[in-house]
């Protein structure tokens, strides 16, 4: 379903029929995914699953005020939906770019999280040098985007080595992921790029080291080197945090290994 919050259509799918008794995992996908990305949720029994198209993707609005693709403003959103589907706390789970948004509302509304499940996440990047060359890289992409179109952007980001792992994934995995990427909007994905990137989202490490009523969990897949190191080095600064790594994954997880995913997820929430 679609409800507006400030301006902004945002879609709204509930992935298991909504029983008021139970509370509520909220899932956010990440950069060229959509809700549909968490459809494998649906087995999960203890909790109302519901999954939101972010700004700029899918069927959630696209051409709005650049400020409404800024990290400040989605996290508001964010809020208001809560509030308006009448939830009282939920549980947050975030891949990759959802992970970020995730990570800002949780700390930005703690009290309103049972716990935060982030997969392949960071709380972005705290150097100034590594946030312009950020910018810059993902500037060129919005300006492929821009330029070429979708089509040409999807070919580019099949290829970047971030998703090689899931070369190995069966054809018609690939061919879903591929069809989701380009049913996107290119405008809505260069404003995302632009407005709420890695380089631009404000730093969010120098809160990682406050108390919170909430519990991080931190899923990485043991291929993605990176985000390993990143989720090692939250964990130490969140002392009351658990890191979990996936064998033979990349960083979409929860394509690439669902059912251990699913298992893991459903464990959690438990």
């Amino acid at each position: 379903m679609l409800i507006s919050v400030r301006g902004v259509d945002y879609y709204i799918n509930y992935v298991t029929e909504f029983d008021c008794m139970k509370p509520t995992l909220v899932c956010l996908h990440g950069f060229t995914g959509t809700s549909q990305t968490f459809h494998f949720l649906h087995d999960i029994k203890t909790h109302n699953v519901i999954a939101i198209d972010l700004i700029g993707h899918g069927k959630t609005s696209v051409f709005v005020h650049p400020y409404r693709y800024t990290s400040e403003q989605q996290v508001k959103d964010l809020e208001e939906i809560r509030d308006r589907l009448n939830l009282d706390k939920i549980d947050l789970l975030g891949y990759s770019m959802g992970g970020r948004l995730a990570l800002a509302y949780a700390f930005e509304y703690p009290t309103r999280v049972n716990s935060l499940i982030l997969e392949s996440s960071s709380p972005g990047l705290d150097d100034i040098d590594s946030r312009k060359i950020r910018r810059q890289s993902d500037n060129r992409l919005a300006c492929l985007l821009l330029d070429k179109g979708i089509g040409k952007f999807v070919d580019y980001w099949e290829t970047i080595l971030l998703f090689d792992t899931q070369k190995t994934l069966s054809q018609i995995v690939r061919e879903t992921i591929r069809q989701e990427r380009l049913s996107q909007q290119a405008i809505g994905l260069a404003m995302s790029l632009h407005y709420f990137g890695t380089g631009t989202q404000p730093s969010l490490w120098g809160k990682l080291e406050k108390e919170y009523p909430f519990h991080p969990y931190f899923l990485v897949g043991q291929k993605d080197v990176k985000f390993v190191s990143l989720a090692k080095q939250m964990n130490q600064l969140m002392t009351e945090s658990t890191v979990i790594e996936f064998e033979d994954s990349g960083h979409c997880i929860h394509v690439e290994k669902p059912a251990a995913f699913l298992a893991t997820v459903t464990q959690l929430l438990e």
